[in-house]
């Protein structure tokens, strides 16, 4: 692999990792289209992004279990997993450029989504977050997550939707996250999709990096403004999400 394509995506991760532990969501709407834009396969893309975001939540989750919402958490993990195995099935019979104008559509959507609605304040008197809806946000996020790696945005607008304070908000993402990569990693590695040859050197060269940034991001997070760093992200996902749909149709 050249070289200097590695350095690039791991700087690319390194940046996206410090805006993911400030956002608690951001990795992977950030990574995706920029390694995808760098040149990497879609499907070395999904499996690097599953596994860094999953291995990077443990440290977040450990940390604010406290505020876990267990019922909003389960039901996500839950509802990821027919979601997982429909995304498994479909991906291999969709083309690529499909799921890379997807994938930036889906980026999109969602940053353009929270940029113009900013969550309300939670309500005093909020009731237990309905199972339906957390089911359901975790089905499409599994069907997201294995084809495309973006399987954060369903549980980031229903927790926004919810008025989730924002430690709960962290807390729950980082449980579904470590839950829904690791079993749509296991599927993937099932499915024959893992190719050590390739994926090795990738997580080898990426993941101290991606550590050290989501570290470092966690930490700027509870020190400087959060809405500013999350305008910036949700900026730099549009940029990028666009430029992933238009090089997708462009035929690069």
């Amino acid at each position: 692999m050249d070289v200097l394509l590695l350095v690039a995506g791991g700087v690319v991760v390194l940046l996206a990792s410090v805006l993911g532990g400030v956002t608690g969501f951001g990795f992977a709407l950030v990574c995706t289209p920029l390694l995808l834009l760098a040149g990497f396969p879609l499907a070395d893309v999904v499996v690097v992004n599953l596994t860094i975001s999953g291995l990077a939540r443990i440290v977040v989750a450990a940390r604010l279990r406290a505020w876990v919402n267990r019922r909003r958490a389960l039901w996500l993990v839950l509802g990821c997993v027919p979601g997982l195995l429909l995304g498994l099935l479909l991906r291999d019979s969709v083309d690529d450029a499909v799921l890379k104008v997807g994938a930036g559509t889906v980026a999109v959507g969602v940053a353009a989504h929270l940029l113009v609605r900013s969550p309300p304040p939670r309500a005093e008197d909020a009731g237990p977050p309905p199972r339906l809806q957390s089911g359901t946000a975790g089905l499409l996020g599994g069907f997201l997550g294995v084809t495309t790696s973006l399987n954060g945005p369903p549980p980031v607008i229903l927790l926004s939707r919810q008025r989730a304070e924002p430690r709960e908000f962290v807390a729950d993402l980082a449980v579904y996250f470590i839950f829904c990569n690791g079993i749509a990693i296991a599927l993937i590695g099932l499915s024959g999709g893992l190719e050590a040859d390739r994926l090795g050197p990738l997580l080898a060269w990426w993941l101290p990096g991606a550590l050290l940034g989501n570290a470092v991001g966690t930490a700027l997070g509870s020190r400087l403004p959060v809405e500013l760093f999350r305008r910036l992200t949700l900026v730099l996902v549009l940029v990028t999400g666009l430029a992933t749909v238009v090089t997708s149709l462009a035929g690069r």
